[in-house]
């Protein structure tokens, strides 16, 4: 499928499998989240893919309460070869962020400023279980060059803070066939600001 080379994680208590790219910043990494695939039956376990593959999900909500239908079983998730329209990254840059696509975006609609909303926030670590965000603030996205080919687009923002969290939400962006994002919410964890 198109995310080859990412990282797939499941989630107990909501029920889904959501996708993670990395990147290296200063010879750390870092990278951003972004949901997978919701409304499964209960809590993902464990995740594996098989040889012709096709995604394997374990679940099992013993112990704990999760969304969903029932109380254990197993998923199976395989690539029907079409293309949904996903941001496919989000990449870290000194001003802001670059966003790839699996398919050409609408130009209008990608470098609109009204297309994007985005903020910051981190979490309490501490002995507690949990924690609500804390230190949100609104992080303006002051400018966006679409590529050539569209599929990319260069966020400028205002606002950026290593150690923060960074979600976006790019809900006005469509594809060039005039498809909504099927995920439009990315969370970048920004440790580092790239210099160059």
């Amino acid at each position: 499928g198109p995310f080859e080379n990412q990282l797939f994680i499941g989630e107990f208590t909501e029920s889904f499998v959501s996708r993670v790219f990395l990147e290296k910043v200063n010879g750390e990494y870092q990278g951003a989240c972004f949901h997978f695939r919701k409304g499964l039956q209960c809590a993902v376990l464990s995740l594996d893919f098989l040889s012709d593959g096709s995604l394997v999900i374990g679940e099992s909500n013993r112990g704990w309460n999760s969304l969903g239908t029932r109380s254990y079983g197993m998923q199976r998730l395989a690539w029907t070869g079409e293309m949904p329209f996903e941001i496919k990254t989000m990449e870290a840059r000194p001003k802001g962020f670059r966003l790839t696509f699996t398919k050409p975006v609408d130009a209008q609609a990608a470098a609109s400023l009204y297309s994007y909303r985005m903020s910051s926030f981190t979490w309490n670590y501490h002995k507690a279980y949990g924690s609500d965000e804390i230190e949100t603030q609104e992080v303006p996205v002051t400018a966006v060059k679409v590529s050539d080919d569209g599929l990319s687009v260069e966020l400028t923002c205002e606002g950026l803070r290593p150690g923060y969290c960074h979600e976006l939400i790019a809900e006005g962006v469509w594809s060039a066939d005039r498809m909504p994002l099927l995920h439009p919410q990315a969370w970048y964890t920004l440790n580092a600001i790239p210099s160059e």
